[in-house]
């Protein structure tokens, strides 16, 4: 009964850990430790997508500036010979562009709405990039929790096995007992081996979001768990139609499309050109001339002319029709998107609260309705194993069962925290704190 206890002692003293605690494989390197909040910051600052998008910020701004400039005045400057005597021409003008009839005001216009709709870009980007990273450090973290079980009970059933070894050995149990004990080990070892690749492979999905090379090792720190919105529905629908970055970019889209039927407008508006020139003229005839002294002179003179005009643009074939009646549509187009894009918001968002409050039941029900019942059940079948009512058999059946719960206890967890990552990007908040525990 001594060695039926020790047995059981090896098997099982690992299990403490796997209720509360998990573990990491080792690497050759240290790795970079964030928790998910550092892990946002980090992708916020270094996702390549991202800083494109910021990028696109920037060339808004300067066709924002550009569109503020008026247009440059033009110097004309011309030479004339004559190819049969001395006569010659200089000439020099400069002409003014007007840019009348609003024409700066509809550039602007148009310069300033593309800015804003740029940047609720931007920020709708962050938005769903956060959401992302949440996401993929939740699947990690779940994966990790499976590995760590799976880890934990393998180091247990490895000491088992050899303690089984040696009893079958002094002719203490049936040789059945070390074959089942084999087959259990090796079962938990392939199914750490899938888990540890599954590991491996999210981290690389998460370190492509954070901008790190594929061999730049990351660990995250945190549990599955959220805190739950503090909102409730129509408080959030309110601040989701107020804040949601999407929406904003579909409002700001409509008013950019608005500016530009002002601008095609001033387009097809009259304008007009100021022009002011100088002209030289040395000009004579081939014959010569007495002056006031009787003396003989050619013919010849230097003339100088100042002058100025106003060109204007007749609207005669074109007021720009197209471009307007385009533009038009185009309004038209943005104001159907943002309906559609309201509409999609209150949808998101009742979808959201109702995900997140079948996800807490679940939870609640299966942490006090599953999880604490299966352990309390390989307690009772750990002591009638130590006691010698059930064989060792029994104790890997309902280890199995364990570890189907434990896996099942992950899903749930994670299940709950993509539920509030789901309603943290529908409302378009400030990122949810992560549990202290």
């Amino acid at each position: 009964m001594r060695r039926g206890g020790s047995l059981l002692l090896a098997l099982l003293m690992g299990m403490a850990g796997v209720e509360g605690g998990m573990s990491q494989a080792a690497g050759p390197r240290e790795a970079q430790v964030f928790t998910i909040d550092a892990l946002v910051e980090r992708a916020l600052r270094e996702n390549p997508e991202l800083q494109a998008a910021r990028a696109e910020v920037e060339a808004a701004q300067g066709r924002l500036l550009q569109a503020g400039l008026r247009p440059n005045p033009m110097l004309d400057v011309g030479f004339q010979k004559s190819v049969t005597g001395p006569d010659n021409n200089v000439m020099a003008g400069v002409t003014v562009p007007l840019d009348l009839n609003r024409r700066r005001a509809g550039r602007l216009g148009v310069a300033e709405r593309e800015l804003a709709l740029k940047e609720a870009q931007v920020t709708e980007r962050e938005r769903m990039l956060r959401a992302e990273v949440r996401l993929r450090a939740g699947e990690l973290l779940a994966a990790r929790r499976n590995f760590g079980i799976t880890e934990e009970l393998l180091a247990a059933n490895r000491q088992a096995l050899r303690l089984v070894r040696e009893r079958v050995h002094r002719g203490g149990a049936p040789s059945l007992d070390e074959h089942l004990m084999r087959v259990e080990v090796n079962r938990l070892d392939a199914t750490r081996e899938v888990l540890a690749g599954q590991v491996e492979v999210l981290r690389l999905q998460l370190g492509t979001l954070l901008g790190l090379e594929p061999d730049a090792l990351l660990s995250v720190r945190g549990e599955l768990h959220l805190a739950p919105s503090k909102l409730s529905r129509e408080e959030g629908l309110r601040q989701a139609l107020t804040t949601r970055p999407d929406l904003l970019a579909a409002r700001a889209e409509v008013e950019m499309a608005g500016a530009k039927v002002r601008k095609e407008e001033a387009e097809g508006r009259w304008d007009a050109s100021v022009n002011v020139g100088y002209m030289r003229q040395d000009f004579g005839y081939g014959l010569s001339g007495l002056t006031e002294r009787g003396e003989l002179r050619p013919i010849t003179d230097v003339f100088h002319y100042v002058g100025g005009g106003v060109t204007v643009t007749l609207l005669v074939r074109n007021r720009n029709q197209g471009n307007i009646a385009a533009a038009l549509a185009e309004a038209e187009a943005g104001g159907r998107r943002l309906e559609a894009a309201t509409l999609l918001v209150r949808q998101e968002v009742a979808a959201a609260f109702t995900q997140q409050e079948a996800a807490e039941r679940a939870l609640s029900t299966y942490t006090h309705g599953v999880w604490e019942v299966a352990r309390q059940n390989l307690a009772v079948v750990r002591k009638a194993y130590e006691l010698g009512r059930h064989p060792l058999l029994d104790v890997i059946a309902e280890q199995r069962r364990y570890i189907e719960v434990e896996m099942g206890y992950t899903d749930v967890l994670k299940r709950a925290y993509d539920a509030g990552v789901a309603l943290e990007r529908t409302l378009g908040v400030v990122p949810i704190k992560m549990r202290k525990g």
